[in-house]
C-alpha cells in the first residue's frame, strides 16, 4: 500500500450478477487512488460470479458463502476490512475514474467531517449513460429526515469510526438501510456534499427502488420514524400518491367507479394532510426528479422491449 496515504475498503456485496459484476470491479481496481482494498461477498451465487471472481483472485478479497441479504453480506465485508475509509458498491454500479481520490482529498482537507457524498449518473445495462441523478442536493439532516433520501449511495463515502460508532446497518432492513444509515451518521456527525459526480447507478427497471411499491414505502416510513419524523418524508408521500392514481387509474380502466373514486380520495387527503408534500409540489426540483422518473421508465420500457 502506497505511503501517508489513507486505505480505502470497498465493499461489493454480490447474488448472481455476473452480467455486470466485471464492470463494478474494473471500476473500482482502475482507479487513480493506489490505496483501495477491494473486497466481494457473494452469496452463494449460481451463475459463473464465482469464476469471475476467481479470475481476479490475487486483486481482490473474496468469499462465496450464503448470508441473510445485502446489509448482512456489506456488513461481513466491512468487518473484513482494514480501511480508514469505507464505502460500499453494489454489483452493477459503477465508481468514476477518480471518484476515490476526490472523496480521500475532500475528507483529509476536512477533518472534521465524517461523510461525504457525491453526484451520481443513471446508467443503463450497456453502461450508456441515461440521465443525471436529479434528486441529489447538498446536505440538510432536516430535509434528510423530512423530505427525501436525496444521497446517492454508491456516491458515498465514510470513515470508519463513525460507521462502528453508529453500529453498522441495520440487517433487518430490504429498502431502507442506506437511509437509516445516513441518518445514524447525521445524528452524530457532520455529513458534506461534494458536487462532482462519483458514482454510475445502474437502471434496469427491476432495482429495488423500482419495484418496492407499499413495501419499500412502509420500510422507509418506519426509518424515519425511528429517527424523529412523525410521517412518511415529503418526497416519498409523493410516490404513494402517485401509487394511489394509478390504482385509481387502474379501476376506472376496470369498470370499478367507486374503487377508484376511493384511491382518489386517499391520494387527495394524502396531500391535503401534509404541508410539505404540498409545498413539494411547487418546487422545481420535484418536477426535475418527476422529469427523471419519465425518462427512466421510457428507458425501461425500451430495454423490455428488445430483450
Amino acid at each position: 500500500m502506497s505511503q501517508n496515504l489513507p486505505l480505502v475498503s470497498i465493499v461489493t456485496p454480490s447474488f448472481n450478477q455476473a452480467r455486470y459484476i466485471d464492470a463494478t470491479l474494473q471500476s473500482v481496481l482502475t482507479q487513480d487512488y493506489p490505496s483501495i482494498e477491494c473486497i466481494v461477498t457473494d452469496g452463494a451465487s449460481t451463475d459463473n460470479t464465482v469464476e469471475i471472481l476467481r479470475h481476479y483472485e490475487t486483486r481482490i478479497i473474496w468469499t462465496s458463502e450464503p448470508d441473510h441479504g445485502q446489509a448482512d453480506a456489506i456488513n461481513k465485508g466491512f468487518s473484513r476490512s482494514h480501511g480508514q475509509i469505507l464505502g460500499w458498491l453494489n454489483s452493477d454500479d459503477t465508481l468514476e475514474k477518480s471518484a476515490v481520490t476526490a472523496a480521500v482529498q475532500f475528507l483529509s482537507a476536512h477533518p472534521d467531517v465524517s461523510m461525504v457524498y457525491g453526484d451520481a449518473n443513471f446508467i443503463d445495462s450497456r453502461g450508456q449513460f441515461i440521465v443525471p441523478c436529479a434528486h441529489i442536493e447538498p446536505f440538510s439532516a432536516s430535509r434528510l429526515i423530512h423530505y427525501s433520501d436525496f444521497i446517492v449511495q454508491p456516491a458515498a463515502f465514510f470513515r470508519r469510526d463513525a460507521f462502528e460508532s453508529v453500529g453498522a446497518l441495520d440487517p433487518s432492513l430490504h429498502y431502507a438501510m442506506d437511509y437509516d444509515l445516513w441518518l445514524k451518521f447525521a445524528a452524530q456527525f457532520k455529513i458534506a456534499y461534494l458536487p462532482k459526480v462519483l458514482a454510475n447507478y445502474r437502471w434496469l427497471g427491476e432495482n429495488k427502488s423500482a419495484v418496492g411499491g407499499w413495501n419499500r414505502l412502509e420500510e422507509v416510513e418506519r426509518v424515519a420514524r425511528r429517527h424523529g419524523a412523525s410521517r412518511l418524508p415529503a418526497y416519498f408521500r409523493l410516490e404513494a400518491i402517485n401509487l394511489l392514481l394509478q390504482q385509481a387509474a387502474s379501476d376506472s380502466r376496470q369498470g370499478k367507479p367507486i374503487a377508484a373514486g376511493k384511491s382518489m380520495a386517499r391520494a387527495a387527503t394524502s396531500l391535503l394532510s401534509n404541508w410539505r408534500a404540498m409545498r413539494s409540489l411547487i418546487s422545481p426540483q420535484t418536477w426535475r426528479i418527476i422529469r427523471t422518473g419519465q425518462i427512466l421508465r421510457a428507458a425501461g420500457n425500451h430495454r423490455n422491449s428488445h430483450a
